[in-house]
This record gives structure tokens, C-alpha cells and sequence, in this order.
């Protein structure tokens, strides 16, 4: 088939899956939202940069987003600014960028001399590119920026400047996507020395100037934050870069196998399957280095050791983060296939990691297709609640406690959201005016227990969950837990003295 035929069907295939993500109820969000769209959404509707109630932040007051770079709040609050701010926000907003980072992948697939292999890659990318998006995390829009940065590091004439531009604008969205582009940049620029005598120096002095490229401006957006907000910085490096008595990185890598039990127990059986099978992709790589080791040339076994190398970083100094060995399954046949271009032998392992990634992803795809079938009915019950706790509340920038996934389901009626499981405050939460207590995720039967961090006493339910429900395939329940929209509504009892003229 020729090239042309799949960017067609692809762009077929783009619109049916965003028409199927229209049509079905929209994707709730895990507590990543929070940290990485919260900001964006009060940007485009109210105008200012922050958020409250961040993990280790020791109180409720808003404050300029500084928990993790900016450029995805910032990309979503330009979505916001012109698409309508409702449930289907995120969903539509995190599908178009999974497009945008299918659409990369497929521009390097298509690279590649046809053949059986290249083929099925890219007609798998084509038809589901709904395997790229990644929900409310930034790792689809690194995907392109770690992509356009390898690209020109690629190139014969090597570009200094430009590559360290690039590896900014990657660090803003995704600081590990940054420090793996500069990993392999720094392995292309070596590979295109080696012939030379220098080759070391050459490397370095290129190195260098693309450090130097990359570090003015992200200097000057780090600048930009302190004179807005001097405790920014500070607040970035506790937040982000785990700069704190239970969070410290060097601790944490320290645990590594404690954080591989975390992931493979802590999260859902689907979750630790992709994890592992994930992680299974750096030995099938290695495998077949060791196999084909005596016909590499060195600059073609660079960029394979390169990716190692992040996957071993990612094991040692950022164990918690089980998101980063799902995203270099990706990550490293991408590597492979833009250094094919020149090193054809990479391009066969290039495309078969790259499909066994595509594999590992479809069961979770599929998996949220059903449940966004089955969760219909819950969400068309539930679709009023947000504006019945409205109604009950005194102001619209009281503070209402989500409880559960459906942050898209009640931002637009709420400036001032938080979540509390990692959520402290000095003031022992007296300022949270209303609860969103919701039952998916929940495995109990009977009324969800209300939150422990808050005093039930203090609180009186002015609405039950209209309809949870167990996630089921053709009548038969197919996970452990409820996972239907449909929340618990409380509010205080000093909170409500209005509700009754509403």
C-alpha cells in the first residue's frame, strides 16, 4: 500500500475514533488532572495560572502552577480558550494530542523501505491512533517534542542551537522525555564522530553548546516564575523533582524493587500487566544486540546502548514513575526507526518494538471502550449533579473536594477543586465547603464511606449517588470494582444557608 493510502485511512480512522468519543460518555480522569490540566482550566475560565491543594502544598490557597513544567496546562488552557469548557474537555483535548503523536509515528514508520513488517505498523498506527493518547499525563505531547528533537540531532549538519531549543521546549512539557533526548542526541552526536580522530572533543564541544542552547531558555522561564511568584522555584523542586523528607529521589531509587512490587500490586491488574510487559521491552532489545552484536557498527549499536541507558535511569532515579517504562516502549523504536535512515539495520527491531508496544496498549484501549459503553447510563443520571451541589453552596469559589474521577464532570460549575488523599492543610480542611464523594474505583457495597481527613459530623448529604454501577460486558461484571459516574453530594452544614434560593 502505497503511503499516501494510509495517511487517508488514518485521517478516515482519526475522525470515526474522535465521532466514537463524542458519542460515548467522556473519559474520566484519574488524580493526574490536578497536577497536569487544573491550571489550564482555570487559565482559560478565571484568567490565572494556579491551583490548589497540590500534593505537599501545607494548605488550600491558590497559587501559580509550579508543581511540574507548564507546557501542558498551558496547551490545555489554549484548547479551553477555544472549545467549549464542558465534561468533553479533557477527553477531546487528550484524544487530539494522542493524533498528534500517532500521526509522528507514523510519519517514521512510513519512512521506512516497505515491506511486511513496515506495513503492519503502519496500518496498526493508522487505524488505531487512539493507542497514543495518554490520559490527562503529558507523555503524547513530549512524544512529538522528543521526536522533532532526535530528528534534527539525526541529521548530518549538526545544529547546536536548534537541538537545544528543542530539548527546552521537551523539558517544559516532560523533564525524563528531556533527559532522554539529550541521552540519544548526545549518542548521535558521537556516532557521527567516530570516524574522526576527535571524536571525543568533537562531542563534547557539541554536547556542550547544545547544553548551553538548552539551558538559556529554560533559565529564562524559571525566571519568569520566580519574579511572579518567588516561592515557584522552591515549590518545583519539591514537587517535581521529589525534594522532600518522604519523597526524596536518591531514597526512591534507592527502593527500586519496592517500586516495581508498588506497580505491579498497587495499581490495577490491567496497569502492572502493561508495566511489565513494558519493561519486557529493554531485554528483547538487548537480546538482540547480543545476537547481532558482531554485524553493528558502532554507531548503530549507540542508540540501542542509549535507550538501555534510559531505561536503566528510569529503574534507578525514577522507580515510582511506572508511566516512564510505559512511554520508552514507545520512545525507543521511535529512536531507532528516525536513526534507520541512515543505520537500516536498526530498522527491524525499530518496527517490531514498536507494533509488541502497540499489542500491550490494546487491551487497556479496549477496556475503556467498554467501560465508557457501560457508563451510559450513570452519566446521563448523573449530569445534574454538579449544578444541584452548585446550588447548595454559598459562592461559586467555595472549595468542593473530588473524590473520585470525575473532574471533567464538575470543573465547569467549580473554580476552587481539590482532591485530599495527597492533600494536607493547616487548617484541617475548615475551608472545604462541599464533597463530591464518587463511586468509582469503590469495591464495597452499601453508602461509600465518607473522607477520613474530613469531620463527617461537619457535613450532611444533600444527595445520594443517583446510579453506581459495576462495569459489565453483555451482563457479566467485568471488574472488581464500581465504575459508573454518580457521586454522594455533601456540604457543610454552615455552607448551605443559600441553597434553598438557589
Amino acid at each position: 500500500m502505497r503511503a499516501s493510502r494510509y495517511w487517508i485511512l488514518f485521517a478516515v480512522c482519526a475522525v470515526g475514533w474522535l465521532a466514537a468519543y463524542v458519542l460515548l460518555p467522556p473519559a474520566m480522569s484519574g488524580t493526574d488532572v490536578f497536577m497536569f490540566r487544573d491550571a489550564g482550566w482555570n487559565l482559560a475560565a478565571y484568567g490565572r495560572f494556579e491551583s490548589a491543594g497540590l500534593m505537599y502544598m501545607p494548605d488550600l490557597v491558590p497559587r501559580l502552577y509550579a508543581h511540574y513544567t507548564p507546557m501542558m496546562p498551558l496547551l490545555f488552557a489554549g484548547y479551553l480558550s477555544v472549545f467549549p469548557r464542558n465534561a468533553y474537555a479533557g477527553t477531546i483535548f487528550n484524544l487530539l494530542v494522542g493524533l498528534a503523536a500517532a500521526a509522528v509515528a507514523l510519519r517514521w514508520v512510513l519512512a521506512q523501505p516497505s515491506g511486511r513488517l513496515r506495513n503492519g505498523a503502519a496500518f496498526t498506527v493508522a487505524a488505531l491512533p487512539v493507542l497514543f493518547v495518554t490520559f490527562d499525563r503529558p507523555e503524547a505531547i513530549a512524544f512529538v517534542l522528543f521526536a522533532a528533537t532526535v530528528a534534527v540531532a539525526g541529521r548530518r549538519d549538526v545544529r547546536p542551537l536548534a537541538i537545544g531549543l528543542l530539548i527546552a521546549l521537551t523539558f517544559l512539557a516532560h523533564p525524563f522525555f528531556a533527559i532522554a533526548a539529550a541521552i540519544w542526541t548526545a549518542s548521535f552526536f558521537l556516532a557521527r564522530n567516530w570516524e574522526s580522530a576527535q571524536r571525543w572533543q568533537r562531542t563534547l564541544v557539541q554536547v556542550a553548546a547544545t547544553g548551553v542552547s538548552a539551558l538559556v531558555p529554560i533559565g529564562a522561564v524559571a525566571l519568569l516564575f520566580y519574579s511572579l511568584d518567588p516561592t515557584s522555584l522552591s515549590r518545583f523542586a519539591v514537587h517535581a523533582l521529589g525534594f522532600h523528607s518522604g519523597m526524596n529521589t536518591v531514597k526512591s531509587g534507592a527502593r527500586w524493587y519496592e517500586a516495581i512490587r508498588w506497580a505491579t500490586i498497587g495499581v490495577s491488574p490491567l496497569a502492572s500487566w502493561n508495566y511489565l510487559a513494558s519493561f519486557a521491552s529493554a531485554p528483547i532489545l538487548a537480546a538482540w544486540w547480543l545476537r547481532h552484536g558482531k554485524e553493528l557498527a558502532p554507531q548503530d549499536w549507540l542508540p540501542i546502548a542509549s535507550g538501555l541507558a534510559c531505561e536503566a535511569i528510569s529503574i534507578v532515579l525514577f522507580s515510582f514513575q511506572y508511566n516512564y517504562i510505559v512511554a520508552l516502549a514507545f520512545l525507543v523504536p521511535l529512536v531507532l526507526l528516525i536513526a534507520g535512515r541512515e543505520r537500516v539495520r536498526l530498522v527491524t527491531p525499530g518496527l517490531a518494538l514498536l507494533l509488541f508496544a502497540c499489542f500491550l496498549k490494546m487491551p487497556a484501549v479496549g477496556e475503556s471502550l467498554v467501560a465508557r459503553a457501560e457508563q451510559g447510563p450513570s452519566y446521563r443520571a448523573a449530569r445534574t449533579q454538579p449544578e444541584f451541589l452548585r446550588a447548595h453552596l454559598s459562592s461559586p469559589d467555595d472549595i468542593v473536594t473530588m473524590e473520585g474521577n470525575s473532574y471533567d464532570l464538575f470543573k465547569p460549575e467549580f473554580r476552587n477543586m481539590i482532591h485530599l488523599t495527597d492533600t494536607e492543610d493547616v487548617n484541617h480542611f475548615a475551608a472545604v465547603a462541599g464533597v463530591a464523594n464518587c463511586y468509582d474505583g469503590y469495591h464495597g457495597g452499601g453508602l461509600r464511606p465518607f473522607p477520613e481527613k474530613l469531620n463527617a459530623g461537619e457535613f450532611h448529604l444533600i444527595q445520594a449517588d443517583p446510579q453506581h454501577m459495576w462495569i459489565t460486558l453483555f451482563g457479566r461484571r467485568v471488574m472488581r470494582a464500581q465504575w459508573g459516574y454518580g457521586c454522594d453530594l455533601y456540604v457543610r452544614n454552615s455552607a448551605s444557608a443559600s441553597g434553598a434560593g438557589h
